[in-house]
């Protein structure tokens, strides 16, 4: 967004013009969001109704706020109101992505570790009804895919919490408060296409 020096040597229709296509696109954002996370059955009861409240009271405010600047009568005022777009209301660089990494850890912690162990408890049961089939390759691959079920865990755990619990005020101080929650859902991923990759490794095996 344009510097405030930069913003204040502008007309007082333009600063609104700005804040107006600033704030329409948020409000766009927010409203492909809101019913998103509603429908995604993922995400825990307790963390949806979180980032509802979140991502709710954003599209309240960010509108409110675009109604305001649009009544504004100096330039001052309205390059204020304007900046608050950017730091009273985080949209993008918080609300989103804490929407989309809690939704992510969720369902890596909830949905996917238990569809992995079933799928590992499962292959355990055959092969040891099966030991013809338990080759070095079948006992190395059903070792991996517990390490790699352990790390989905572990690098989900704790995740949305703590996402849930910033503030945009802590984003403007740190704007790199979301680097370990995205850190780890790139560490889970990982884990993910390795534990598939043992899947994969075991079901040929029990052909």
């Amino acid at each position: 967004s344009p510097s405030g020096a930069k913003l204040s040597a502008h007309s007082l229709s333009d600063v609104q013009k700005l804040a107006a296509k600033a704030v329409a696109s948020r409000i766009a954002a927010l409203n492909k969001a809101i019913p998103k996370v509603t429908a995604d059955a993922h995400i825990s009861a307790g963390d949806k109704t979180t980032l509802l409240n979140t991502l709710n009271s954003d599209l309240t405010g960010i509108t409110a706020l675009g109604a305001k600047v649009a009544a504004d009568t100096t330039v001052s005022v309205a390059v204020a109101d304007y900046k608050s777009i950017f730091t009273t209301y985080r949209v993008y660089a918080l609300a989103l992505p804490q929407a989309r990494l809690v939704a992510a850890a969720d369902a890596h912690s909830g949905a996917g570790v238990t569809r992995l162990t079933a799928v590992k408890s499962r292959l355990d049961t055959f092969f040891t009804n099966h030991p013809a089939k338990s080759t070095p390759t079948v006992s190395a691959a059903l070792a991996d895919l517990s390490t790699q079920i352990a790390a989905i865990s572990a690098g989900e755990t704790g995740v949305a919490s703590a996402v849930l619990a910033y503030t945009p005020s802590e984003y403007n101080a740190n704007h790199s408060l979301l680097k370990d929650a995205r850190t780890s859902r790139t560490d889970v991923r990982t884990a993910t296409k390795r534990a598939l990759a043992d899947v994969a490794t075991l079901r040929a095996a029990v052909r």
